[in-house]
């Protein structure tokens, strides 16, 4: 008889998946398991946390390049072994390495240069979905829509004209879609457009809008 139970390591997965998502993240389905996006004097710099086995332990850790070297290479947690009867402490504990990151990266030399400036904030993505055509050349290019739709909340508009920048800067403040652009290749590229009520986010090609 077939075993249909789930394994462990999968609720695991999407039981910090869906905390992070809650918290802000998105979640990805590569190597990392989530990325957010931080605004810094520098740019938009993202950040990514990991679920890895360590001998019989799951544990978390995270990623974010700063200063010369990675700033969350002493923030990780220990997790649970099964999803199933500590769903409400791998929730906590997730949490708490949320708050633990951007409480450490908030330090961070290049968040506290701009401290003081009006920032953009993330924006609520709602639904994301992507087109046929999107998912196959992601797969084909190996890259996770996940960091696209990273960027995008955090307001890197990837390679949208001054013109439509100032549209989408706009949008922001007073309602209305938002829109960016991503150069994947020199023959392709990706958008990404949120509706006005932040309701749904599409990954999309040109020629299928």
């Amino acid at each position: 008889m077939t075993d249909h139970r789930q394994n462990p390591d999968d609720a695991i997965k999407r039981t910090v998946q869906q905390c992070l998502t809650d918290q802000g993240w998105i979640a990805l389905d590569s190597v990392a398991i989530a990325t957010k996006c931080y605004a810094t004097a520098v740019g938009p710099k993202q950040a990514y946390v990991y679920l890895a086995l360590w001998g019989c332990e799951w544990v978390l850790t995270a990623d974010y390049d700063s200063q010369g070297g990675n700033i969350l290479e002493s923030v990780r947690v220990t997790l649970p072994e099964t999803a199933d009867t500590d769903t409400d402490e791998i929730r906590r504990l997730t949490a708490a390495l949320s708050d633990q990151i951007d409480a450490r990266i908030a330090d961070s030399y290049a968040v506290r240069l701009i401290r003081n400036e009006p920032q953009k904030r993330p924006f609520p993505l709602g639904t994301a979905v992507a087109t046929p055509g999107a998912i196959a050349l992601l797969e084909e290019t190996l890259l996770d829509p996940g960091h696209l739709l990273s960027r995008h909340a955090c307001g890197d508009w990837g390679d949208l004209c001054d013109e439509d920048r100032a549209l989408n800067d706009a949008a922001l403040e007073q309602g209305g879609r938002l829109m960016s652009v991503y150069r994947i290749s020199e023959q392709d590229t990706v958008w990404v457009i949120t509706e006005a009520d932040r309701s749904v986010t599409t990954v999309l090609l040109p020629d299928e809008y």
